[in-house]
């Protein structure tokens, strides 16, 4: 049995399960959501039924607690609290609490939005102040020097005020015949801004991340290089 080191940063299938385990809980919920209460309700003798429209707030309600228990054990398993982790875990509290509470789905949908559009503009700020607050998010991961985190701190805070500005048209247009308050189902729409949250907003983020590849191979040390040459 390994000990955990303290600050140990999450790699490999822990790091995905942080990641993607509670979008897993919300895409299960939503999509199978319907099918499965009868089956659970039946196992702990309940009669349990999703109304249709209803399973936006089925997913919100267990994508909460599957989201702070990822959250706890980052910060058991890395003895810190991640930066992004932390705005991200403040602002699902409050806008799936809001959606929960108030029974409206437009809190959940402007939840990407209201991130994307506060890491861009912590982002800016830190050019403003000159603070490098990307370089406190990757924590160590990257050795770059003061112009390269600069460059690389604007291309993300320009990509995060795109990723906000395309949420919001989206939702908004998808939705826009939606009683968002109410209990009928948003239809089409509704599973297409699912899909585009988990699935497409995903791979661009990815696809962006890795057009940095050759930025950030430009500027690696000469120990970083020989390291992911290794």
């Amino acid at each position: 049995m390994t000990t955990v080191e303290k600050g140990q940063r999450l790699t490999g299938g822990a790091k995905l399960a942080v990641d993607m385990g509670p979008l897993a809980v919300f895409m299960i919920a939503y999509f199978l959501g319907r099918r499965l209460a009868p089956i659970v309700g039946n196992l702990v003798g309940q009669d349990w039924t999703i109304a249709e429209g209803e399973e936006m707030f089925l997913a919100v309600g267990l994508f909460m607690p599957a989201f702070f228990v990822a959250f706890i054990y980052s910060v058991w398993k890395e003895r810190r609290v991640a930066p992004m982790l932390l705005v991200t875990g403040v602002i699902v509290g409050v806008l799936g609490s809001l959606t929960l509470v108030l029974h409206n789905k437009a809190f959940f949908f402007m939840k990407p939005t209201i991130v994307y559009a506060l890491f861009s503009i912590i982002l800016a700020a830190g050019i403003y102040t000159k603070q490098n607050f990307l370089k406190i998010v990757f924590d160590g991961a990257l050795d770059l020097p003061d112009d390269a985190w600069l460059t690389l701190t604007k291309r993300y805070a320009v990509f995060f005020a795109l990723l906000a500005a395309a949420n919001e048209i989206a939702w908004r247009y998808l939705m826009r015949d939606c009683d968002l308050a109410g209990a009928s189902s948003c239809g089409a729409g509704e599973k297409i801004w699912v899909n585009l949250k988990v699935f497409g907003f995903t791979a661009i983020s990815l696809v962006f991340t890795a057009f940095q590849a050759p930025l950030i191979a430009k500027h690696m040390s000469d120990d970083e290089k020989t390291d992911s040459a290794a």
